[in-house]
C-alpha cells in the first residue's frame, strides 16, 4: 500500500506527495535524493554572511508587527528598563504591544522646546507651530521663530523612530549592508527611552523615542484611522472618548516623510478657550461660546463651561499660568512614513568604506588585465612556469659566491 506523507527535511513541495517504499533501488534513490538536497541546503546557506558590514542579498525581514510601548504615557518600554522614563512606573506593568499603524508607517513620541530670548527658561513646544512667531509659557513673551529650525527636528525624530531597537540595525535593515555598529540610536528600545537631540538639533530642544498614542484619561493606547491631508481620527477603546487632529499644509511641507501629527495642539473638533490677559498676565480663561469665564476644573485641557456648558480646549501653556505652575514639555506624537534620511545615510557611508577597501586591496594586488602581453599599455603578469628553474639557480649561486670571495677580501685587508 503506497504512502503518503510530507518531506521529512523540511523542504516545499513535500506535502501531500506519494512516497514509494525505500527498499532496494527505491532505498538508494531516496538517499541519493535525500543527499542531494541536504547538500543544496548547505551550498545556499553558506552563502548568508554573518559577516558585517555584507551579508546576502536577500529580500529584506518583514518590519516587526508590534512594538511594546508603555501605555501609560505612550513611549517605549526599553527591553532592560526598569521604570518608564517618563511616568517613573514598573516597566512590568505598563509594558503592552500596539500593532504598526501601517506597513511603512510609524509612531515616535517627542517632547519639544525652545529657550525663550527674553527669560532664558525653557518654553514648551507642545505641536508643530509654524506660524513664525511662538509664545513664552514662563515669561508670556511672544517671539520671532525660526520654522526651518523643525526641520533638522523632524529629521531627528524620524531617525529616532526609524533606528530604533531592539534590533541593531532598526526597523528595516538592508539586505546587503550591516550597520548595526554604527548605528547611533541602537540603544532605544533597549536600554534607553528617549534620544536627546541637543547635539544634533539647532533652537530646539527634542527628545524622541518610539512610541504610539495614548489616552491621557484612561492610560491605554488609542485606536487610530488616518484621514488623508494630516488629518487624523482617535479613540479610546475604554472610555469611548474620540478626538480630531489635523496637521497644516505647512508642517507636513516642511518635510515630506511627515503624515500626521496627534497633539492637543493641533485637535481641531473643540472650541479653543481664549485667555484674558493684563500686565500682570493671564488671570481668567474665557470660555468661546458665551464669553463667561472658565471656571477651570482640575488639569484637564477639556473644560466644560459653567453657563452655557460647552466643552472647550484650554492651551497648556495658558492652563499652566492661569494654574500657577511652572510648565514642562509634554509628549505628542508624530506620524513618519519610509526610512529616514539618516539611515540613508550610514548605508551609504558603509557603501563608501568598503568600495575604498576594494579600492585599496586592488592597488596591493593587482591583477593581470591579460595572460598575453600586447603592445597596449598596461600592467600584465608574466606566466608561471612548473619546475626548477636552472639557470636563476646557478646564476643566484654565482653571485653569493662572488659577495663571500669580495667579503673575504676585505676582512682579510
Amino acid at each position: 500500500m503506497p504512502a503518503w506523507g510530507g518531506d521529512p527535511d523540511g523542504f516545499p513541495g513535500g506535502a501531500g506527495r506519494r512516497v514509494p517504499p525505500r527498499d532496494g533501488k527505491n532505498r538508494e534513490a531516496g538517499d541519493f535524493a535525500k543527499s542531494t538536497r541536504l547538500a543544496a541546503r548547505e551550498r545556499i546557506l553558506g552563502r548568508v554572511s554573518i559577516q558585517a558590514p555584507y551579508r546576502a542579498h536577500v529580500a529584506p525581514p518583514p518590519v516587526a508587527a508590534s512594538a511594546a510601548i508603555c501605555r501609560s504615557c505612550g513611549i517605549v518600554a526599553p527591553e532592560q528598563a526598569g521604570t518608564c522614563a517618563e511616568c517613573g512606573r514598573p516597566i512590568a506593568e505598563v509594558r503592552v504591544q500596539v500593532p504598526p499603524q501601517g506597513a511603512d508607517t510609524y509612531w515616535v513620541a517627542v517632547k519639544c522646546g525652545f529657550t525663550c530670548n527674553q527669560c532664558k527658561f525653557l518654553a514648551p513646544l507642545d505641536g508643530l507651530d509654524v506660524d513664525g512667531a511662538v509664545d513664552c509659557a514662563h515669561c508670556g513673551l511672544r517671539q520671532r521663530f525660526d520654522v526651518s529650525a523643525w526641520r533638522g527636528a523632524l529629521a531627528f525624530a524620524h531617525a529616532v523612530g526609524d533606528l530604533a531597537g531592539p534590533d541593531p540595525e532598526g526597523r528595516a535593515p538592508h539586505p546587503a549592508i550591516w550597520i548595526g555598529d554604527i548605528n547611533p540610536h541602537a540603544k532605544v528600545g533597549v536600554e534607553l527611552a528617549y534620544a536627546d537631540g541637543a547635539q544634533k538639533v539647532e533652537t530646539i530642544d527634542i527628545q524622541a523615542s518610539p512610541g504610539h498614542p495614548v489616552c491621557k484619561r484612561c492610560r491605554v493606547p488609542l485606536t487610530v484611522s488616518l484621514g488623508g491631508h494630516g488629518r487624523v481620527n482617535t479613540r479610546c477603546m475604554t472610555c469611548g472618548d474620540e478626538a480630531s487632529f489635523t496637521l497644516s499644509d505647512a508642517g507636513r511641507a516642511g518635510y515630506p516623510a511627515l503624515v500626521a501629527a496627534v497633539a492637543d495642539e493641533h485637535r481641531t473638533d473643540r472650541p479653543r478657550a481664549q485667555p484674558m490677559p493684563t500686565q500682570a498676565g493671564v488671570i481668567a480663561i474665557r470660555c468661546p461660546g458665551c464669553g463667561a469665564p472658565l471656571s477651570v476644573q482640575g488639569s484637564e485641557k477639556l473644560q466644560t463651561c459653567g453657563f452655557c456648558k460647552a466643552a472647550c480646549f484650554v492651551a497648556g501653556r495658558n492652563l499652566a499660568k492661569f494654574l500657577q505652575k511652572t510648565p514642562e514639555p509634554e509628549v505628542w506624537w508624530l506620524l513618519f512614513r519610509g526610512p529616514s534620511e539618516e539611515r540613508g545615510s550610514l548605508t551609504s557611508a558603509e557603501a563608501e568604506t568598503a568600495a575604498d577597501g576594494k579600492q585599496v586591496m586592488s592597488f596591493l594586488n593587482p591583477k593581470p588585465q591579460t595572460d598575453t602581453i600586447k603592445d597596449q599599455p598596461g600592467v600584465y603578469e608574466a606566466p608561471e612556469e612548473g619546475g626548477t628553474h636552472w639557470p636563476q639557480v646557478v646564476l643566484t649561486v654565482l653571485l653569493g659566491l662572488i659577495a663571500a670571495a669580495v667579503g673575504y677580501l676585505i676582512a682579510g685587508k
